[in-house]
């Protein structure tokens, strides 16, 4: 009996020996583990590690990185069919430098004056193709418009013209192709459309890209942003890439380096804007 009690002790004491080499030899071991799937590219990990994602403190609020403006300012009015400017709005102009009789805010002039002198010191002639429009010059643009559709439709000339039920659908259709009056960016002052050369058709593809892509990549340092790209023509109503607008260097830089348009950073600051 004494002799079988002796046995099972020894037996214990082995058997704990054993269980404390490997308990010791596998807290010593490093075990290779395949990272990123790629043959042959190892890393040495002491065993596998987890960790409680709760444990993890909560990152602070990423920094607002939009532009502090006041977005009442008149250079970052949104002007278009449903916010329409005054028919009394008139903003001070002058005559652009390069032109003779083209008119542009006098705020914004020196802007675009060291704009167009970039463009021509980089080897680019700049012809500055539409400026600042009066209301009723607007307005004129658009009845002729208007008219001109009207008649294609076969609705008779004359004072009854207008009477016509038709005239609406060539009202609707002017509204596509030329800006309603009080809708024209033209009309603060602030936009210009910028080409290298008059063209009997505005028909992008065809114009010179390399002038385009110059004036993208700097026009955001003169406080100037490409108004309505083709790409963001669902959001902006307009497919004019040949159609700047002055915003100011802030905002400017910030739209252009985000590509974003114009209804999209200023849905930003208006939260009941909509677009």
């Amino acid at each position: 009996m004494q002799k079988r009690r002796v046995l099972w002790l020894l037996c214990m004491a082995g058997l704990s020996l054993v269980l404390y080499t490997i308990v010791v030899s596998r807290a010593q071991s490093r075990t290779d583990v395949i990272f990123g799937g790629v043959e042959g590219a190892y890393v040495q990990s002491n065993g596998a590690a987890f960790y409680d994602p709760n444990t993890v403190p909560t990152p602070e609020p990423t920094e607002d990185i939009w532009p502090q403006i006041d977005i009442n300012l008149t250079q970052y009015s949104m002007v278009n069919e449903d916010n329409l400017l005054s028919p009394r709005y008139t903003p001070d102009v002058d005559v652009i430098s390069t032109t003779s009789y083209m008119l542009f805010s006098t705020v914004a002039m020196p802007s675009l004056d060291a704009l167009i002198e970039d463009m021509q010191n980089h080897g680019f002639n700049v012809y500055v193709a539409g400026a600042y429009r009066s209301y009723s010059y607007q307005e004129t643009l658009f009845n002729g418009k208007a008219t001109q559709i009207a008649l294609g439709m076969g609705i008779p000339d004359g004072d009854n013209m207008y009477m016509d039920p038709r005239y609406q659908d060539a009202v609707a259709e002017a509204k596509t192709i030329t800006a309603f009056p009080g809708a024209s960016e033209h009309q603060l002052g602030l936009a210009v459309d910028l080409m290298d050369r008059p063209y009997n058709k505005l028909i992008y593809d065809n114009m010179n890209h390399a002038f385009f892509e110059y004036l993208d990549s700097i026009c955001a340092n003169y406080g100037f942003i490409k108004r309505y790209p083709t790409r963001k023509l669902l959001l902006t109503g307009w497919d004019e890439p040949w159609h700047y607008r002055y915003v100011g260097q802030e905002a400017a830089k910030f739209i252009m380096d985000n590509g974003i348009c114009y209804e999209e950073f200023y849905a930003h600051y208006v939260p009941d804007f909509r677009y």
